[in-house]
């Protein structure tokens, strides 16, 4: 398993610039899919919010490694940052669940990065953590109306309540 205690701070950056487009293209579907138009709405919220932390973790690269490319890898081990994986077979439910714990662990991957550059680097990365905390309050709420009205995501929001 890949240690963010052991692993150097370009490549960490790399990992989460890899999570954040792999976040942005779920919420994008997500937002594409969902009928429910608050709902809609909140996905591109996250999705809108992912792609501005793709352009921060660039700029915080090119700031620590000027004239450096950042290399993204294809995918990221999944017990550092896991992905979403949906599948036909997934219920919105599910698909929620897999966020909460992906924007929990991209918290944490923030927080234990932080620990690792100077003070004013380390306030970016601080922020970051606290953006992806509100992702996962966001997410929690709307996985408990999932839970609760079974055709959330299918129905704009007046339809699923009466």
């Amino acid at each position: 398993m890949v240690s963010i205690a052991r692993e150097p701070i370009k490549k960490l950056l790399g990992y989460a610039v890899r999570a954040e487009i792999d976040a942005n293209r779920l919420y994008t579907k997500l937002s594409n899919r969902v009928k429910n138009l608050l709902l809609k709405e909140k996905f591109q919220v996250l999705a809108f919010e992912e792609k501005k932390h793709k352009s921060v973790l660039e700029n915080l690269f090119g700031v620590l490694y000027p004239g450096k490319t950042i290399k993204v890898p294809d995918s990221v081990d999944e017990r550092l940052l896991p992905s979403v994986q949906v599948r036909p077979s997934s219920t919105f439910a599910e698909i929620l669940y897999q966020a909460m714990i992906a924007e929990k662990s991209a918290q944490n991957f923030y927080a234990s990065l932080a620990k690792k550059v100077g003070p004013s680097k380390k306030r970016v990365l601080e922020y970051l953590s606290k953006v992806e905390r509100s992702h996962f309050l966001m997410l929690q709420s709307e996985y408990t109306l999932a839970l609760q009205f079974e055709d959330y995501a299918e129905k704009d929001i007046d339809k699923v309540i009466t």
